[in-house]
């Protein structure tokens, strides 16, 4: 969370008010101490080329991530989609493995969301410059808006058109050059679709069915890189099936709890079936709990929503408005006017340049921004509902500046 001091410097360098920042919002670290640097230092530790002017994550023991892991052999990392540090430390009597080697908390990246976090793990690029920049982006030169992790339109038709493909895969993942012999572990369903064959290059991949079958797959991934005489080694290995509960079912349910606690089990097994390797344990971002009764549906005033020049884009916890050219202007305004006590008004280009989605800007990360970004305060959401359109319920949601959504936990193999 922001001091006083870095609200008032945030609130002075950005024009926005002090109010902006009542709800105790967590801010990205992109210096040192969020998921962005540990993308960094993945990269580096891969021998990948990385800009010089990214900084490296900073370890509790003050050291440099990248120069620590370089020294392993065998370099394990398993993101566990959803986990929050908040959910871990309050469950931690249930993964009492995970707790007992988280050694500190980084902050997602903005917005704190699975598209475009992995998406900075895959390339070591921020939001600013990869432009993936939540679960459904705009594309301006289709006037379209695609999903890009199951790279479908919104409405569900597979995306097959070459032109818009390359402009939603436009970065070029770490993998491209990294000198690391590399391996990923996942569910098979996740594993051969454009945006996993994008970023995976040519990393071969060790499918699991089942939760219980993980760290095997991990283990025979690093068995098959040292037969190919393979000495230095990357596994990413990952697993979605926190984040399904927690969307399904909340984060404080008993589904959510099991799942936490057999991951716990999964990576029990991990470290013993090599007890060499260094793991490097994370989350693309936390949850909080969205009562069905703190939804705006934004479709459903359709004064404000007649303003758009299509639909919301982003997620139910920071959506991206594309406003008619006659509306920008005042659009926050009336934003404010209906929903001030339960939205943030923000303007895009304002957002670009407070450093909310990272260093750098990239030409189609700006379009996708759209005018105008709004973020609910609290534990509010805001969506919309297109005709013919069936709205998923989801009762834990991500993707805003809350802790609970922004903080998530590091954990570390002992060195």
């Amino acid at each position: 969370m922001l001091s006083t001091a870095e609200h008032s410097e945030l609130a002075q360098r950005t024009g926005l008010s002090e109010d902006w920042y009542a709800d105790g919002l967590v801010w990205p670290d992109y210096a040192g101490g969020g998921l962005f640097n540990l993308a960094v230092s993945l990269a580096r530790t891969c021998g990948a080329e990385v800009s010089a002017d990214y900084r490296d994550l900073i370890l509790a023991n003050g050291g440099a991530a990248s120069q620590c892991w370089g020294k392993t052999d065998t370099l394990v990392f398993f993101l566990i989609d959803g986990l929050g540090d908040a959910f871990l430390s309050r469950n931690r009597d249930i993964a009492p493995n995970l707790w007992r080697e988280r050694v500190q908390s980084l902050t997602s990246v903005f917005p704190s969301t699975t598209a475009t976090a992995i998406t900075t793990l895959m390339t070591a690029q921020p939001a600013a410059v990869h432009g993936l920049l939540g679960w459904f982006v705009r594309d301006e030169a289709t006037d379209s808006v695609v999903a890009p992790l199951p790279m479908r339109h919104r409405g569900g038709a597979s995306v097959d058109d070459a032109a818009l493909l390359s402009r939603l895969l436009q970065t070029a993942p770490m993998l491209q050059t990294a000198q690391r012999a590399s391996r990923f572990v996942t569910l098979p369903e996740l594993a051969n679709g454009p945006y996993s064959r994008h970023h995976r290059r040519d990393a071969s991949v060790h499918a699991y069915e089942t939760l219980d079958s993980l760290a095997w797959s991990v283990f025979r991934a690093d068995r098959e890189l040292a037969a190919r005489g393979n000495t230095q080694k990357f596994i990413y290995a990952y697993t979605p099936l926190l984040d399904a509960a927690g969307h399904d079912f909340g984060m404080e349910s008993r589904q959510s709890r099991d799942v936490l606690m057999r991951l716990d089990q999964v990576y029990a097994k991990m470290r013993s079936l090599l007890p060499d390797a260094q793991f490097v344990v994370t989350a693309d971002h936390g949850f909080i709990d969205n009562p069905p009764d703190k939804q705006i549906v934004l479709s459903d005033h359709a004064d404000l929503y007649a303003m758009l020049r299509g639909p919301l884009t982003g997620e139910r916890r920071v959506a991206y408005c594309h406003v008619k050219a006659e509306f920008q202007t005042t659009f926050g305004l009336h934003i404010a006017k209906r929903f001030g006590d339960r939205l943030h008004a923000m303007p895009a280009a304002l957002a670009f340049a407070a450093g909310l989605f990272g260093p750098g800007y990239g030409a189609e990360a700006l379009l996708r921004g759209g005018d105008w970004l709004l973020i609910p305060r609290d534990d509010w959401t805001v969506l919309d509902c297109l005709d013919g359109e069936h709205s998923h319920t989801m009762l834990g949601v991500h993707g805003g500046l809350s802790a609970g959504e922004m903080n998530v936990p590091l954990i570390l193999s002992p060195a």
